[in-house]
């Protein structure tokens, strides 16, 4: 917990929306961070736009590198292996290691610098994880019209990011499991038609609220959103005892297929969702339908919690794949029972292409998101 402290000490130098504190900065397009022990050196880190981070781990025992927000995950890094993300989105990133998720904490401050960038990313932090005000990060920013905005919630209660003329609301989204000890979820919206827009969050309105500046042209034809061009049908093993592949992806309102291969029942449950495949035996195949809202949704096997978890991405529009892995090996499952394997897992972060978050750049074109849950 100190160190988490440490971290966000160091965040809140800032002097203000557009400023960063002054930690360890990646110089070039390439950067490498230590894990030792149950530390990430350094736990704050400043890179710019397009940067690979590499997390080699000098421990003895497996760690991940996790946001907060449900954007991302490298799986379980082996000890002597190495995970790697580059960084396509300006914005900060809290990020965890969701096998020590109370014990090794950090931050990703990723500069945008002044170009103009697709998207931003906005998060929610709160008392209930980080032991501060609730508020916004950023909470006063300016971005170009058509800019992707994605919010995530990276504290541990519920929060929205809703326009107070109602020109936008992204319904609550979650935070992760047990109050935020694990990663939440995040929803991307788009605004078209320039203007300020203050916004505030619909459950704490009073303590949580913040700006937009929209500037330049509303495109002429904006036209209906593009579809999710993800797969349709997303397979995962059951195996004694993890989920194989650990993290999978797959379009709003696709079809997940778990097949048991392994020796006992297992069931594939949404922490935060009402979605169940039932029990499945051995041999046995089981369906459930992904929720229509894009983003991260963790799972376990209800029979075997500790030991069985997995990542369902959602992905959205105009979204990159993070489970995508290029150039390297994808990380083995990890389930705990007969212990971590090596591995190198890499992936590339484009969330709905985000945008300009330190250089004032970012938004535009509105979808709105829903806020039912998807039940089965």
């Amino acid at each position: 917990m100190r160190g988490l402290l440490r971290v966000l000490a160091l965040v809140a130098l800032a002097t203000g929306p557009l400023a960063v504190a002054p930690v360890a900065r990646a110089s070039q397009g390439v950067e490498n961070v230590t894990i030792v022990n149950f530390e990430y050196q350094p736990d704050v880190l400043t890179v710019p736009l397009g940067a690979t981070v590499t997390w080699q781990n000098s421990s003895d025992r497996p760690h991940t590198v996790t946001d907060r927000g449900g954007q991302f995950d490298t799986d379980p890094i082996s000890p002597g292996a190495s995970g790697k993300i580059t960084f396509s989105t300006p914005g900060v990133y809290h990020v965890f290691c969701r096998i020590n998720p109370s014990r090794m904490n950090g931050v990703i401050i990723v500069d945008g610098g002044d170009a103009a960038t697709p998207a931003v990313r906005v998060e929610a932090l709160d008392p209930a994880l980080f032991e501060e005000t609730l508020r916004y990060e950023p909470p006063v920013f300016r971005v170009q019209a058509g800019t992707t905005i994605v919010f995530a919630n990276v504290g541990g209660r519920p929060h929205t990011l809703t326009s107070d003329d109602g020109a936008f609301d992204t319904g609550v989204v979650p935070p992760g499991p047990e109050g935020g000890r694990f990663a939440g979820g995040n929803v991307s919206f788009r605004l078209t038609q320039p203007g300020t827009y203050n916004f505030h969050c619909e459950i704490h309105p009073q303590q949580m609220k913040g700006t937009i500046t929209v500037v330049g042209e509303a495109p002429s034809t904006p036209g209906p959103a593009p579809p999710s061009n993800a797969a349709k049908v997303a397979n995962v093993d059951m195996v004694d005892f993890a989920f194989r592949d650990a993290q999978v992806s797959v379009a709003p309102g696709g079809e997940v297929i778990f097949r048991n291969t392994g020796d006992a029942p297992h069931t594939a449950t949404l922490d935060d969702e009402e979605v169940d495949t039932g029990e499945v035996r051995p041999g046995q195949t089981a369906t459930f339908v992904a929720p229509t809202r894009p983003g991260s949704y963790s799972y376990r096997c209800t029979l075997h919690p500790a030991r069985m978890r997995g990542v369902l991405v959602v992905l959205g529009q105009n979204t990159d794949d993070p489970s995508a892995v290029p150039d390297a090996t994808k990380a083995p499952v990890y389930g705990g029972g007969g212990g971590p394997p090596g591995g190198v897992s890499a992936i590339v972060l484009a969330t709905g292409v985000l945008g300009g978050f330190f250089g004032g750049f970012g938004i535009a074109g509105f979808a709105r998101t829903g806020r039912g849950r998807r039940r089965r």
